[in-house]
């Protein structure tokens, strides 16, 4: 990434600098050019070792060596993480940031017409669904969705602290929201990493040591939700039942499979990282060279250049395994937690609208079923590279609470929805609304007193 000289200068205090102009989020053409080649590994083949280096940053600055950035080492020009490459997703953000507020609006419209089709025109209205409410469980639902976020920030604390980059718990908060904000309206959750890289190095931390706690995190967060996703469907099979139409059963059961296939990939190809390394290079090179001798790949060196720099991402998690394992059993627990949050609101949702009993299903048992819907649900849709999934996941959903929600489907869905993700949404609006504002009135400031 960085190079230029090495040798052991005095230990540095890792102080992050107070950003000159703005801690907003994504501006992503203020990057200075110092950084805006920021990425592990982008030139040439370096090794699984070399790729894991920053994950391990604090060991470094411990013994008085100095990083990478600190060196003043130039970073590579190319890359995803470069000045252009974020510029270029800053723009792509704000494009699918209108392609989501369309979709959304939408999918409530056809959510609408469909709840009517399958309640058989008998759907409730709003102000029956507003009379018919149990308030009082809204209040645990909207305390997990703040203990969610709170683990989501105490995920980034941990992590910047363990490689001798404190984020305070506020910075830690602003990388989490940044990083659900665009996840939320890009296509297979693609914006978020970039930019919570860009935020970090904003607040003083290198890109190299920002990249390793982006990718250490999203790499334990897929594994954390891959492990309660194989227990709750291996185990839930049977309660799938509960859905009428035969055809939709099934329909649900395979996605469901497709889904988790495809989202386990990540959690198994670091495991095969770290234990085999040479191997995934072997295979890589000769899938990349088939593909050349096709002509579906014309330049198979730059695609070796980009799997070896993916690979070299991930290896950073592998050594943070093995040189943090008490760190790595906190963060897998605390990744354990979102999944767990996700399945447990939709049932206070149902009870919330429905009652303590459903269709026969009634505390453990109906608290089973809900989650094994709703995760089956999730992984039927996780594939369909909509911003947030929208349309496809509100549609599997609806199809599978339809036995059990009946009038109220609708608006459960729609309550649902805005709790896990319209919330996250609306909440990074705000903080890019804030920070831009907050940016006016320093320049506004500044400018006054230049004159």
């Amino acid at each position: 990434m960085e190079h230029k000289q090495e040798g052991v200068s005095a230990p540095v205090q890792h102080t992050p600098p107070q950003p000159s102009e703005q801690e907003a989020v994504p501006a992503a053409q203020d990057l200075p050019s110092a950084e805006k080649g920021a990425q592990p590994a982008a030139q040439g083949s370096p090794s699984v070792e070399k790729g894991a280096q920053a994950a391990i940053q604090t060991q470094a600055a411990s013994a008085g060596a100095a990083t990478p950035i600190e060196s003043g080492q130039q970073p590579a020009e190319g890359g995803k993480y470069s000045k252009a490459a974020l510029k270029k997703q800053r723009r792509k953000n704000i494009v699918w940031g209108v392609i989501a507020a369309v979709i959304i609006a939408c999918v409530i419209s056809v959510l609408f017409q469909l709840s009517q089709t399958l309640a058989g025109g008998d759907a409730a209205t709003f102000a029956e669904v507003m009379r018919g409410m149990n308030w009082w469980l809204l209040l645990p639902v909207a305390a997990l969705f703040i203990i969610m976020f709170v683990m989501e920030t105490l995920k980034f604390t941990i992590l910047g602290k363990t490689g001798g980059y404190p984020l305070s718990f506020g910075k830690g908060a602003k990388v989490a929201l940044v990083g659900k904000f665009y996840e939320c309206i890009t296509p297979f959750s693609s914006g978020g990493q970039p930019m919570q890289i860009y935020y970090m190095y904003r607040q003083g931390i290198p890109a190299t040591a920002a990249t390793s706690v982006t990718m250490v995190k999203y790499g334990i967060h897929m594994l954390g939700f891959t492990f309660v996703a194989a227990l709750v469907m291996g185990l839930g099979v049977p309660q799938l039942s509960a859905i009428p139409d035969e055809a939709m059963r099934t329909t649900v059961l395979v996605c469901g499979w497709v889904g988790f296939g495809i989202n386990a990939f990540i959690p198994v190809f670091v495991t095969i990282v770290v234990f085999l390394p040479g191997l995934v290079k072997w295979v890589v090179n000769l899938f990349v060279k088939l593909l050349h001798a096709v002509r579906i790949v014309k330049n198979p060196d730059k695609w070796e250049a980009k799997m070896r720099q993916w690979i070299d991402d991930f290896a950073a998690i592998s050594q943070f395994i093995y040189k943090k394992p008490k760190e790595f059993f906190v963060l897998f627990l605390l990744c354990l937690g979102e999944p767990s949050i996700e399945l447990v609101q939709p049932y206070l949702l149902l009870v919330a609208m429905c009652g303590p009993s459903v269709m026969g299903y009634e505390g453990a048992q109906l608290l089973w079923l809900v989650m094994v819907l709703a995760m089956y649900s999730t992984y039927a849709a996780t594939f369909i590279p909509t911003p947030g999934n929208s349309g496809a996941i509100e549609m599997v959903f609806m199809a599978a609470f339809a036995g059990l929600t009946e009038s109220v489907l609708f608006w459960y869905v729609l309550i649902w929805r805005f709790v896990l993700y319209y919330t996250w949404l609306i909440l990074g609006l705000g903080m890019n609304a804030f920070d831009g504002i907050a940016a006016l009135r320093r320049r506004h400031k500044k400018q006054v007193t230049s004159l």
